[in-house]
């Protein structure tokens, strides 16, 4: 029992033995002031520093980012115009009421929002006589033709009032059912 686990295994054929002439290849440490050239396209060899590909990945990043800030901008500008034609017919034209006591409520933007009318704005809504527009985060009552206004500068500012009546087909209820 005084083999040792190596022989242990190779007796039992578990374990292959070692060539005793080979000796591993050491791996040479490529010093880091040196640096490997690299292949061009057109086939000449060129250094590229580590530091001048630091430099060339940031001046691409800095490029993207400010692509983006510029096109982050222009689209600001471009709402900003737009809400300032809107809050020119809306500031004219609204006709919403200190005294609105009934709240009116609609979906918008995926969520149900309240805007509070008179009983004569409301009777007014549901027949399709007035209208809604959004404004920075406000919601005016427009005449239809104030509405449509608006609608013509940009149709996402106008909810679709309608929108809650066409849920009531997805999911009828049957004809068996008894309450």
């Amino acid at each position: 029992m005084s083999k040792s686990l190596q022989d242990q295994l190779l007796s039992l054929g578990l374990a292959k033995k070692k060539p005793a002439g080979k000796k591993r290849d050491t791996v040479r440490k490529i010093p880091a002031a040196k640096h490997q050239p690299g292949r061009r396209a057109s086939g000449t060899t060129a250094e590229v520093s580590l530091d001048k590909a630091y430099a060339l990945r940031e001046r691409e990043e800095q490029k993207k980012a400010d692509q983006a800030r510029r096109r982050k901008q222009a689209e600001d500008r471009k709402r900003r115009e737009i809400n300032n034609e809107i809050r020119k017919i809306v500031e004219q034209h609204r006709l919403n009421s200190d005294k609105a006591e009934i709240p009116r409520n609609f979906m918008f933007r995926e969520r149900i929002r309240k805007l509070y009318v008179t009983p004569e704005q409301q009777q007014a809504l549901n027949a399709g006589e007035l209208g809604i527009a959004y404004l920075s985060g406000g919601y005016h009552l427009l005449a239809p033709e104030h509405l449509e206004a608006v609608r013509k500068i940009s149709g996402d500012h106008i909810p679709d009032l309608d929108a809650g009546d066409d849920n009531e087909d997805d999911h009828p209820v049957p004809d068996d059912l008894v309450w």
